[in-house]
């Protein structure tokens, strides 16, 4: 399989969450709040390594049906993530 199409999805999926957390920093600089940020700036940094694990993942798969489930499960993980990390790194790290 061509690794090419691989790089172009994750170069695009890069650039989207590169805005995405662009946006929510802003958003946290305009919020102030009484506790520090770390479980959010941890937040938003897990968001890379997620992403940057299943390209890795990616680039090791020869067939399109596995390159396909991966990419699915990185989208459910990704989408389950930002509903549910936030809550579960508050209540660990501060």
């Amino acid at each position: 399989m061509k690794t090419i199409y691989i790089h172009i999805l994750n170069i695009l999926a890069f650039i989207a969450l590169i805005v995405f957390n662009l946006f929510a920093y802003l958003g946290m600089n305009f919020t102030p709040q009484n506790e520090p940020y770390i479980a959010e700036y941890t937040f938003l940094a897990s968001f890379y390594f997620i992403l940057a694990l299943f390209y890795y993942l990616q680039l090791k798969q020869t067939s399109l049906k596995s390159l396909l489930v991966i990419i699915i499960v990185e989208l459910l993980l990704l989408i389950t993530w930002s509903y549910f990390g936030n809550t579960l790194l508050e209540s660990l790290i501060e």
